[in-house]
C-alpha cells in the first residue's frame, strides 16, 4: 500500500469521529509539562472541527500529546497524527516517531498494556485495521526514517491481528 492509499484508508476509517470536549490536544500537551491547572486556557487553543482539518502547526507543536489522551481523544487525534506523519514522511518536518510509539502494545508491561487497550477501546475494526496498516507501513520502511524495528515488533506482536480485510 502506498502513502496515498494509506491516507485514504485512514480518512475513510476515522471520518466523522467526534471531537473530545475535555482532554483535548493542547490540554494533553500541557499535561506532559505537568501543567494540570489551566485546562480551560489550553482548550481554547484547540482547533474546533474535523480531525482532517487540524492545522499542521498544532500537530507539530503537540508531539507529546498522544501519550496523555484518553480513548475519546485518541480516536480523534491519532488519525490526524498518522496522516501528518505520512504527508511529511522523509522530510525534516517529522523529527520523531511519537505517532508510531503511541501505538505500542506494551504487552510485557501489564499496567501499560491495559492502559493502551483502554485507549483503543472505542476503535472500530476498520479503524484498528487502518492503525495496523500504518504500523506495517512503518515496519516496511527500509530508509531508516521510521523506527522499523519497533514497528515490526509491535506489528508482529499485536497489530497484525487487525490487518485482515473485513
Amino acid at each position: 500500500m502506498n502513502v496515498e492509499e494509506l491516507i485514504a484508508m485512514i480518512d475513510t476509517a476515522f471520518d466523522g469521529v467526534p471531537q473530545p470536549q475535555d482532554l483535548t490536544l493542547h490540554v494533553a500537551e500541557a499535561h506532559d509539562a505537568y501543567n494540570y491547572g489551566n485546562d480551560e486556557e489550553y482548550r481554547r487553543l484547540d482547533y474546533r472541527g474535523r480531525w482532517q482539518d487540524i492545522p499542521d502547526a498544532h500537530i507539530k507543536a503537540c508531539q507529546s500529546a498522544l501519550s496523555y489522551l484518553d480513548k475519546v481523544g485518541m480516536r480523534f487525534y491519532l488519525p490526524a497524527f498518522m496522516v501528518w506523519y505520512l504527508r511529511y514522511f522523509k522530510t525534516e518536518a517529522v523529527w520523531s516517531d511519537n505517532t508510531l510509539y503511541s501505538l505500542g502494545s506494551y504487552r510485557h508491561t501489564p499496567g501499560l498494556a491495559e492502559y493502551q487497550k483502554q485507549r483503543f477501546s472505542l476503535f472500530t475494526p476498520q479503524q484498528m485495521r487502518a492503525c495496523a496498516q500504518f504500523v506495517k507501513f512503518c515496519a516496511n520502511d527500509t530508509t531508516g526514517f521510521s523506527d522499523d524495528y519497533f514497528a515490526q515488533t509491535i506489528y508482529d506482536g499485536y497489530w497484525s491481528q487487525f490487518d485482515a480485510p473485513e
